[in-house]
């Protein structure tokens, strides 16, 4: 029997459908340079829906810290500081991102 490879990872078979929610973004600190932002620092809360299969549902709440920088006019994702509400996590796996 020949296997069939999708390119995602086996804990992501199927696919999870997600929904991001995002609000109280802060602009926290900006580190400037000639002409625009070099660098930013954002804040913002958050609430991922997750679903898989038939059963699977995960709610995830927390709070993210971003530091961004612009290279060839575009921005980056530098540092990532996610912080979660839950004190226990029942998530099978995290193969997401925030």
């Amino acid at each position: 029997m020949q296997e069939i490879l999708t390119g995602v990872h086996w804990a992501e078979e199927p696919l999870s459908r997600l929904c991001h929610m995002v609000s109280n973004m802060r602009l926290l600190h900006v580190q400037p340079s000639t002409g625009e932002p070099a660098e930013v620092t954002v804040k913002c809360r958050f609430l991922l829906y997750r679903n898989r299969v038939e059963t699977e549902t995960d709610l995830l709440v927390g709070k993210q810290e971003d530091v961004l920088c612009r290279v060839d006019g575009q921005w980056h994702i530098r540092q990532r500081k996610v912080i979660l509400d839950q004190n226990v996590l029942l998530a099978k796996n995290l193969t997401f991102l925030f």
